[in-house]
């Protein structure tokens, strides 16, 4: 699961006013100073608690302005980056990682906008797909909820030092796993952030992963996993069944509420071949489908049907191409198993049962999973939430996060009061944080900062989301981005690529 953002388009203006740190206890920075020499300045910074390893002043290019980054380090493993434009937004973008973490996402795009930005690594060196490291209990400390925490403060400092004021916001970004981290800094430590986007969380983190590994179970028996063949086949069924319930069929299913597929349908009544599914094949994708179990509670949304054939669907986190066991999902499910709950490296994956291990699983999940609904002290600060999930994500259900928005809701007191601060935006068609036959690219940060910094809702800003062309970055198609519940229909007339084609529909 990685922590990449797909924001590429706008740019933030410039604050006008600039606001003075009040009770600075540094020195002015003096006028005649230049960025490099204020930049080398900041590699002589003593933090207490902290180290700075390095401060380079990056020359412009022609992606990037110029900035300075510094880099750092917490103990025991706790490395990040900081990084400082030259030309200054006067705000503050933290970034969150993917995966197991174990290295520093680029903030490139924020850096781009004139954010000055933070990011770690979740408190460890490693491989993003290596869990070996929760064995430490202090790494895994650090990566289940300490690690954003305990940089910040430093970072602040760094921040404040370079440009003689504090940021006038702080906000957070993170996808995958980086959007269970924004969950957490919502729950856990609400007065970091002033706005937080969490796009595709992976919030019931040790959940999700031990449902990898039920997956991996299922789709490891005699005849049960997909070729990609069988992918074609399955996801091709898909969308005769599902894609024009929104009024197109343009590969892209935007009414999943309307969808009701049975793979059994696809079952093979004579010999087995390429258009059809064997009996442990459908059984395979109706365990894809549904909802993960445990001790008579519901652990894990099921996927919905869509995306299975993509190129970034089944067969990269699932299937494995023939072999799940290579698969992202079950490396991820391995190493909660192995590193986390049985803390056994030898222990086989294919053999291991929860329900023996409940005990141990609640803890590491009250220690690393952010499902609590309860976001109460954030509201009550003001801080804004946004929720952002692709349609035909293989990797992160988006039905866990309607689940986990609905909660939200009813915790919250209420439709009108949980409207106040957090809001859901499902992306039809859309893969993990980016890619699939939907509409993948749109900044959100303009919208978060229009509603932490003047009242205005994200729902009410008609946003639209666009396909893009990695190698020309023409747009081939916009769509409207709809809050949940609402999906994007098609009006019956107009271009199909355009967003003004289409109006959000209650289903």
């Amino acid at each position: 699961m990685h922590g990449r953002s797909m924001m590429k388009q706008g740019a933030v203006p410039m604050v006008a006013m600039m606001l003075l740190l009040g009770g600075c206890t540094h020195s002015p920075t003096p006028p005649e100073e230049t960025a490099q020499q204020r930049c080398d300045r900041l590699g002589e910074k003593t933090l207490e608690g902290a180290s700075i390893t390095e401060a380079t002043l990056v020359a412009a290019s022609s992606t990037l302005p110029e900035y300075c980054k510094v880099t750092g380090k917490l103990p025991a493993d706790l490395q990040f980056e900081v990084r400082l434009p030259t030309d200054w937004n006067g705000k503050t973008l933290y970034a969150g990682g993917g995966g197991f973490d174990g290295s520093i996402p680029s903030t490139d795009v924020y850096t781009t906008q004139g954010y000055a930005s933070i990011a770690s690594n979740g408190g460890h060196t490693g491989d993003v797909l290596d869990g070996s490291f929760a064995l430490d209990p202090e790494k895994l400390a650090d990566f289940a909820d300490r690690s954003i925490h305990r940089v910040l403060p430093f970072a602040k400092d760094i921040i404040r030092e370079r440009y003689d004021r504090n940021s006038e916001k702080t906000y957070f970004e993170g996808c995958s796993n980086g959007g269970r981290e924004a969950l957490i800094q919502a729950q856990r430590w609400p007065d970091d952030f002033d706005g937080i986007i969490a796009r595709a969380p992976a919030y019931n983190f040790v959940e999700l992963l031990l449902t990898f590994n039920r997956n991996l179970q299922q789709l490891s028996k005699p005849g049960a996993n997909f070729s990609a063949a069988k992918l074609a086949t399955l996801g091709k069924a898909v969308l005769d069944a599902c894609d024009d319930k929104d009024g197109l069929a343009d590969g892209i299913i935007s009414h999943p509420a309307a969808c009701q597929f049975d793979p059994g349908t696809l079952q093979c009544t004579g010999a087995d071949q390429d258009t059809c599914l064997t009996a442990e094949q459908v059984a395979s994708a109706r365990t894809l489908y549904s909802p993960t179990q445990l001790d008579g509670s519901v652990i894990n949304e099921g996927w919905p049907a869509g995306g299975e054939a993509d190129p970034g669907g089944w067969a990269p986190w699932m299937t494995g191409e023939s072999n799940a066991s290579l698969a992202a999902g079950g490396l991820f499910g391995l190493g909660m198993v192995r590193y986390f709950i049985t803390r056994d490296p030898k222990q086989d994956p294919l053999a291991f049962e929860p329900q023996a291990w409940l005990t141990r699983i609640s803890e590491v999940s009250a220690q690393v999973s952010a499902n609590s609904a309860n976001l109460e002290r954030f509201r009550a600060r003001g801080g804004k939430l946004i929720l952002w999930h692709g349609g035909t994500d293989a990797a992160i259900s988006l039905n866990g996060t309607s689940a986990y928005y609905q909660r939200v809701v009813q915790a919250s007191g209420g439709q009108a009061a949980a409207d106040s601060f957090v809001e859901y935006f499902p992306a039809p068609g859309v893969n993990h944080c980016m890619g699939g036959a939907g509409a993948d690219t749109v900044n959100l940060l303009p919208a978060l900062e229009n509603w932490v910094e003047k009242g205005i809702a994200p729902s009410s800003a008609n946003l639209v989301a666009a396909k893009v062309d990695l190698q020309t970055g023409a747009t081939l198609l916009a769509r409207p981005l709809c809050k949940y519940p609402l999906y994007p229909r098609y009006k019956g007339e107009g271009d199909p690529a355009s967003a003004a084609s289409f109006t959000c529909a209650a289903p």
